[in-house]
């Protein structure tokens, strides 16, 4: 490969610099997804010493959160740990970027080059933005960008195949959306292997070498999620793992499978181009590096692509973290195009070879920053949320988010309502094998549940959680309830359903006396579940029945 003088290389390193500097800045200001406090609430119990699906749901791979749990536990309660645990990502990032660049260094002759592609796929908005977050694709992409690093350095054979399979072993155990790839990049192989054989008459691998090889990968991909599967055995969860994983994320008539259109038949329409370009990338043959170069290329334009048209095409549901994994490879693909192009623009004048790279460069700067990566505050809104939670409740009191919020307190409810558990949620068909309920109302009653976020709560509930629980001046609601304004003498007869002390609050904060269920009126008196009558002899006027432990930690309910 061509090298880069000292002046190519110092402003390589300011703009990567530059790029360190946005990726902190975004840390700060990029929006939390619901994702990342689901997978610290899952950290969290890990480093608790809470088994993931046995203890607490979750349905994602576990080897990230494994991962993540002693550094997790090193930072302690603190209602920031989103940031911490971004800055963690950060090293995973520069290792993407190096694998990215060895992988454009296989295709490209010149250095420069690969740094572009290496540029354009850093500031590409959907790998820029979900690496950014706190997310198990962090992990996942640098296992996948690995993998390919070891499949692309040499012939695919020995240890090369056995040491690509245990990285996407490693990669399953990460994410189960590992498959799609695995299935598009043997796809890809495949046809490059026919494409050599039958229509450009090369040498290629014989059958029995190939049949070798893939036996190999195999061995090496089964060693990390046999170890998982062994472990979560040996504590008597597996099954809970298995439903976790595998069955829960599987529900007919999801997303794009209750939606026939013509999405379903992009793939199909698409994989031929994939296949043609394929071939104009092997055709490049004046020597052996050339050789290698367009296999290298050809692997990603199909595996990209595929990957790219799969998710379009049939994948369920798409999230942005999804295009994550291709996101290399199209941009190393489109660079080709960019410096190609540019060859032609460079017969005027050699600087203008860069002219494309530079406006596609800018053009995903803009994108990032008009999507709140550096202007955005909700990082700071996250943490006043979780701020709140963390001051009106103890480490053993019980709460109820929607996907584990609250990072630092156990859930009274099993399930996280995420999209897919909602829909499982509907068509009442989530199992009963796995915990005490999947009754939401029963498990706040049981577990003493005095402070939750109303987020997501299904529709069934949302009345009766707003019957049960008051707002205060934040975001979190804690038990009790409105008693409206209440005279001196008058009766007030009122219900609660979580057994708790409550205390009397007036809305001007004026003492209150009188008699509660027959006893004088004190600052904090026990209310089990059922209906209580309040007489009060003195103060009066707007009033609310409230949790006390909040009352006492500073929360004041919003009344009417």
């Amino acid at each position: 490969m061509r090298p880069l003088s000292r002046a190519g290389w110092i402003l390589a390193a300011l703009f990567f610099a530059a790029l360190l500097t946005a990726r902190i800045v975004a840390v700060f200001h990029y929006h939390v997804d619901s994702d990342e406090p689901q997978h610290l609430h899952v950290v969290w119990g890990w480093a608790n010493g809470m088994l993931q699906y046995r203890d607490l749901f979750d349905n994602h791979s576990p080897l990230f959160q494994m991962l993540c749990a002693p550094i997790f536990k090193l930072f302690g309660e603190r209602a920031d740990i989103i940031v911490p645990m971004r800055l963690l990502m950060l090293p995973l990032f520069a290792v993407d970027l190096w694998f990215v660049f060895l992988l454009a260094s296989r295709v490209f002759r010149e250095t420069r080059a690969a740094l572009w592609a290496t540029a354009l796929t850093a500031f590409f908005p959907k790998f820029f933005l979900p690496t950014t977050e706190f997310r198990t694709d962090d992990l996942w992409v640098l296992l996948w960008l690995a993998s390919l690093v070891i499949v692309t350095g040499g012939k695919f054979s020995g240890r090369r195949a056995f040491f690509f399979g245990l990285t996407m072993g490693a990669a399953f155990a990460t994410s189960m959306k590992t498959s799609l790839l695995l299935f598009c990049l043997s796809l890809a192989g495949l046809v490059i292997v026919c494409l050599r054989r039958f229509v450009l008459k090369r040498d290629a691998l014989a059958l029995s070498e190939i049949v070798k090889s893939c036996a190999l990968a195999i061995v090496g991909m089964l060693i990390v999620p046999a170890a998982l599967v062994a472990f979560f055995a040996s504590k008597g969860a597996l099954h809970a793992m298995i439903y976790c994983v595998i069955e829960h994320n599987n529900v007919p008539g999801l997303g794009k499978w209750r939606k026939p259109g013509f999405h379903q038949y992009l793939f199909a329409i698409w994989f031929p181009v994939f296949v043609a370009l394929a071939w104009l990338a092997l055709r490049r043959s004046r020597d052996e590096r050339d050789a290698r170069s367009g296999a290298a290329l050809a692997l990603f334009v199909i595996t990209g692509g595929s990957f790219y048209m799969a998710l379009r095409s049939f994948w369920p549901l798409v999230t942005a973290q999804d295009f994550a994994p291709p996101a290399p490879l199209i941009m190393i693909a489109v660079t080709v195009c960019l410096f190609w192009i540019g060859r032609f623009a460079a017969r005027l004048h050699p600087s203008l070879i860069y002219v494309l790279p530079v406006l596609i460069l800018c053009v995903e700067c803009r994108l990032i920053f008009a999507r709140g990566a550096f202007s955005r505050h909700d990082v700071d809104h996250s943490i006043e949320h979780l701020a709140e939670m963390l001051r009106l409740t103890d480490p053993g009191d019980y709460v109820m988010d929607a996907k584990g919020e609250s990072i630092f307190r156990k859930r009274a409810y099993y399930w996280v309502l995420e999209g897919i558990t909602i829909t499982r949620i509907k068509h009442g068909i989530l199992p009963t094998d796995l915990c005490a309920s999947n009754d939401l109302r029963e498990c706040l009653v049981k577990t003493k549940t005095c402070a939750l976020y109303e987020h997501r709560i299904p529709e069934a509930d949302r009345q009766w959680v707003r019957d049960n629980y008051i707002y205060g001046r934040g975001v979190v609601l804690v038990a009790g309830k409105q008693l409206g304004v209440v005279a001196p003498g008058a009766h007030s007869f009122f219900e609660t359903a979580i057994p708790a002390n409550y205390a009397i609050v007036a809305q001007n904060r004026t003492p209150v006396s009188g008699v509660l269920d027959g006893k004088p009126l004190a600052a904090s008196q026990f209310l089990a579940p059922g209906q209580h009558d309040l007489q009060i002899a003195a103060g009066g006027g707007q009033l609310a029945v409230v949790w006390t432990q909040a009352v006492e930690r500073g929360f004041e309910p919003k009344f009417r």
